[in-house]
């Protein structure tokens, strides 16, 4: 059996979040599996350095367009993809996300993990053309898809809720996989000790703002510096007038983009990680953190409970500023929820135990489609 992996939806500056770290992840799983000789990765010239270098005993096959981002993708995966299912004769297709596309019904079978549907609860980040072409994106893949991979149960739900009709009964949850291994760490620059850590894009839904008001509220009673690490987004803008006002420059540290080692230094030496985001169909990073043995403030938002298995510290309402101040007084005072016991967390979001059962997915979907 031969699976391909599309991964063009890659972005040539790695600004797809938790969506590449799974597969990231996933790609390490198959390889501790002992099955990644059965997958070839498809893959542009942009990104395909990079991933050789992460992953130099993988199979890539490399496709070369110019132009903007979006459009190479989309012919990609309409035009060329579906000659290479023949050419290199895939058996199973798997995408990591919702763009497949707009290919006719391929005849191989079809896998997609669409992650989320954010487009849905926050319309108003997206013009209307740029609505229009998610939903009839989402509707096309989910569809044409065999079997469609939900993150977490939150995502199973919503997916049905919007798009019932094109998943039908081919919806099932697997929680995104996790690598708790250490990398190898380096100090980032302009870190104080000691610190409280959020890594996060700011986009208005991830609520960074309150989290920056909940600091400004404490700032004279701990002596932490607050650091955010993520790229800056639509959310920025708000939090640099609040920071310039309250006179927090100091104080609050924003990295952008980060090396692993640097961020694995960071989860390594926080006193306490915070996440306040009002969205998340997953929520990778506080599992991390948890399973590194820092204690962790979460909102009550979507699927941040049921994947942190109920065992952070929890706030709510996620706009309250004021309530999440006294929640990291508490937790910071040692008088938060005991922490768990990391193993937990590990072994639920095991990369290759995730990895195993998703190649069985693979196997059994191909199978069923030849009718074996």
């Amino acid at each position: 059996m031969k699976i391909a992996v599309d991964l063009s939806f890659i972005r040539p500056d790695h600004t797809n979040g938790g969506t590449e770290s799974c597969i990231k992840n996933l790609i390490k799983g198959w390889s501790e599996a002992g099955v990644l000789e059965k997958f070839v990765f498809f893959i542009h010239e942009d990104i395909y350095q990079v991933y050789r270098e992460l992953f130099p005993e993988c199979q890539f096959i490399i496709y070369r367009l110019k132009g903007n981002h979006k459009l190479r993708t989309t012919w990609f995966q309409t035009w060329i993809l579906p000659k290479w299912i023949k050419k290199y004769q895939i058996n199973v297709l798997y995408y990591p996300t919702y763009t497949t596309g707009y290919y006719p019904k391929l005849s191989i079978p079809v896998v997609v993990n669409p992650h989320d549907v954010q487009f849905k609860f926050y319309p108003e980040y997206f013009h209307t053309w740029k609505r229009w072409y998610l939903n009839t994106g989402y509707r096309h893949s989910l569809k044409n898809a065999d079997v469609i991979i939900a993150i977490s149960d939150y995502v199973k739900s919503t997916l049905k809720e919007f798009y019932g009709v094109e998943c039908g009964g081919k919806i099932i949850t697997i929680y995104d996989p996790i690598d708790f291994e250490k990398e190898k760490e380096t100090r980032p620059k302009k870190i104080q000790t000691p610190y409280i850590l959020s890594v996060s894009s700011v986009q208005k839904h991830k609520n960074m703002l309150t989290l920056v008001r909940a600091f400004e509220r404490l700032k004279d009673q701990i002596p932490h510096q607050l650091v955010i690490v993520g790229c800056k987004g639509n959310g920025m803008e708000p939090i640099r007038q609040y920071m310039k006002d309250h006179q927090l420059e100091e104080q609050v540290l924003f990295t952008d983009y980060i090396e692993d080692s640097e961020l694995s230094w960071l989860y390594t030496h926080a006193d306490l990680y915070v996440t306040t985001s009002l969205y998340e169909g997953f929520g990778m990073t506080p599992i991390e953190a948890m399973g590194r043995g820092i204690p962790t403030i979460c909102s009550t938002s979507t699927s941040l409970p049921e994947a942190t298995l109920h065992l952070a510290n929890y706030y709510e309402p996620a706009e309250d500023d004021e309530v999440l101040a006294g929640v990291i007084k508490k937790v910071l005072a040692g008088e938060g929820k005991k922490l768990p016991d990391p193993q937990l967390l590990k072994e639920h979001y095991d990369k290759t135990s995730i990895a195993k059962k998703m190649f069985e997915i693979f196997e059994k979907t191909a199978a069923e489609r030849n009718g074996k």
